[in-house]
């Protein structure tokens, strides 16, 4: 039986993000050393091509192609500097944004891949795989971004991943809504069976949220790590200070900038 261990780093939205949390994560993974490491979606923001920004000043202002340079050296880079193991990414609703700018404003250019989330990101450079919608990580376990599969969305931590948890049957570990939690569910008579819903967090820098018009998200700054063996499975979700510190394994990490 082969023991394997996940880290699921969640939603980041590029540059949108905390860089010191991101650290944290990059080197958190390089101290556990884990089997395989997945990018949740929403790895980049990209405001310009989003439709909220059509008409407005943010459409111009952005540049897709420097953004994901950007992103690769001040992220993959790093992460390959400190792991070598399989690494995959989901494509969340806003990594697709690019791509769904030049299908809807220019669909005499849609075949073209330019602007494809694992072209701007140079996959095929860092041995990095783009990861099916609905992935399977175990023999009941799928990782998915969450805007597909029509998942209700619910407000509190954990419950959207278990509304499609209930629907597909098996445990879910997804990002999209920005909470962090891990909610069981056991059915069934004589040989019970345990299914999990897991929202894995975000590592933005709530403050840079402007479409939170100043108002609290409900969100909260955590990361995932699965735990599999066989047929069993165990999430756990953890959770990060302000300062970008947290707690694993006994042991307490920080990053000294922050201290």
């Amino acid at each position: 039986m082969t023991d394997r261990t996940i880290v699921v780093i969640p939603d980041i939205q590029y540059p949108k993000h905390d860089p010191i949390a991101l650290k944290a994560v990059i080197d958190f993974i390089g101290d556990i050393e884990p089997t395989e490491v997945i990018q949740i979606g929403d790895a980049l923001d990209y405001e310009a091509p989003s439709r909220w920004s059509t008409g407005t000043r943010a459409e111009y202002e952005g540049n897709v192609e420097s953004e994901s340079e950007s992103f690769v050296q001040e992220f993959i880079v790093p992460l390959r500097g400190v792991f070598s193991g399989p690494l995959g990414f989901h494509e969340g609703n806003h990594d697709s944004r690019p791509r769904t700018y030049l299908e809807g404003r220019a669909p005499g250019l849609g075949a073209s891949q330019h602007f494809h989330m694992e072209r701007l990101l140079r996959f095929d450079d860092y041995d990095i795989r783009r990861l099916p919608d609905f992935n399977r990580v175990g023999p009941n376990v799928i990782t998915t971004h969450g805007h597909l599969g029509r998942i209700t969305l619910n407000r509190t931590a954990g419950l959207t991943a278990l509304t499609a948890v209930r629907r597909w049957g098996v445990s879910v570990v997804m990002g999209h809504t920005h909470r962090a939690a891990a909610v069981p569910e056991t059915s069934g008579l004589g040989e019970p069976r345990t299914v999990w819903g897991v929202e894995a967090g975000n590592l933005m820098d709530d403050s840079r949220a402007d479409y939170l018009k100043g108002a609290p998200g409900n969100w909260q700054r955590a990361f995932v790590v699965l735990h599999l063996s066989g047929e069993t499975f165990q999430p756990e979700v953890v959770y990060m200070r302000p300062d970008a510190s947290f707690e694993y394994g006994g042991f307490r990490y920080y990053q000294p900038e922050a201290a």
